[in-house]
C-alpha cells in the first residue's frame, strides 16, 4: 500500500495504490487525520484508481474517515472507484454515504448484472419464496 498526497490549499488529494486491508487500513486512515491537521485543509479527496483490494476493514476505514473529516466541518470524496472496488462498496451499501462523487452518480455500473438493481433483488427473493 502506497498512499500520495497533494495539498493545495483547503483541500488534499490522497491517491492510495495497493490493497487496504486489515494490514494497510490504518494507514490510511492516520494519513486523513494528518491531513487535517493542517489549519487550512478541510476537504480531503481519495482517488481509489490505483487500488486492486479492499475488505471490510477498508471499508470501515472509509466510514471513519469520512466521519473524522465530517467532525472538522469537511468533506471527504472519493473518486475514480475501479469497477471491482466499486461493486464491493455497492453491495455493503456505502456508495450512499458517499454521494456526491460522480463515480456514485453512475452506478449501478450498466454492464453489471440485473440484479445489482434493489428491485431486481426484491423480484429475485419473492420468486424464490413461492
Amino acid at each position: 500500500m502506497t498512499i500520495e498526497a497533494v495539498r493545495r490549499g483547503s483541500w488534499v488529494r490522497l491517491r492510495l495504490r495497493g490493497e487496504v486491508d486489515v494490514a494497510t487500513a490504518g494507514l490510511v486512515y492516520d494519513e486523513v487525520l494528518a491531513a487535517l491537521r493542517s489549519v487550512t485543509v478541510r476537504h480531503v479527496e481519495l482517488d481509489l484508481a490505483g487500488l486492486t483490494f479492499i475488505d471490510s476493514a477498508g471499508m470501515r476505514t472509509l466510514v471513519a474517515c469520512h466521519r473524522a473529516v465530517h467532525v472538522r466541518g469537511g468533506t471527504l470524496t472519493v473518486i475514480s472507484i475501479p469497477p471491482s472496488v466499486r461493486r464491493q462498496l455497492f453491495a455493503a451499501g456505502l456508495l450512499g454515504l458517499l454521494a456526491g462523487t460522480s463515480d456514485v452518480a453512475t452506478l449501478p455500473d450498466p454492464a453489471a448484472s440485473q440484479t445489482d438493481s434493489p428491485g431486481a433483488c426484491a423480484a429475485a427473493e419473492v420468486s424464490r419464496a413461492r
